[in-house]
């Protein structure tokens, strides 16, 4: 057996960090504030955002009927509807979040889509509409609340039908 040879350890810059200025951990004021500002610079672009993931539902939705291949058809919406679920509360509108969210819950299984009226399905995504179109941004709007529990009380007991089956 020969002689090993000494093990060198070669350690990369780290370029990200150079870039960055130093380290920043995730506690830091400086970081949080650098989020602040650059989602403050986008904000006038939010409201033209949500319009589009609105209009995404609305088409998906749009393009659902006549519902020949409902799962599939209902599961495309759904998907929709999550992305918009994700965003309204970040582009300000968490009444919209509230009305996406009920309307998952409504086509979330095979077992939902299959029996989710179209009436509670169109009445969710013309909320998302409303709520955009009045720029009802405050989250104890008293209709826009009124709304969202009505939605998300039919929806619980269509999902609660379904447990008694």
């Amino acid at each position: 057996m020969g002689k090993a040879k000494p093990i060198e350890i070669i350690t990369p810059p780290n370029v990200l960090k150079a870039k960055l200025g130093g380290p920043l951990s995730l506690n830091s004021s400086d970081a949080i504030k650098l989020a602040e500002k650059a989602l403050e610079s986008l904000s006038g672009e939010f409201e033209d955002w949500l319009n589009e993931e609105i209009t995404r539902v609305e088409t998906a939705w749009k393009n659902a009927k006549p519902l020949t291949d409902r799962d599939a058809q209902l599961s495309e919406v759904f998907g929709m509807s999550h992305d918009l679920k994700g965003l309204a509360t970040t582009y300000g509108y968490p009444l919209i979040t509230r009305y996406a969210d009920s309307l998952c819950k409504l086509l979330a299984t095979e077992e939902c889509r299959e029996i989710a009226p179209v009436n509670l399905i169109d009445a969710h995504i013309k909320a998302c509409r409303t709520a955009m179109r009045d720029e009802i941004k405050a989250e104890n709007h008293p209709l826009g609340v009124a709304l969202a529990t009505e939605l998300e009380t039919q929806t619980g007991k269509m999902i609660a039908g379904l447990d008694t089956d």
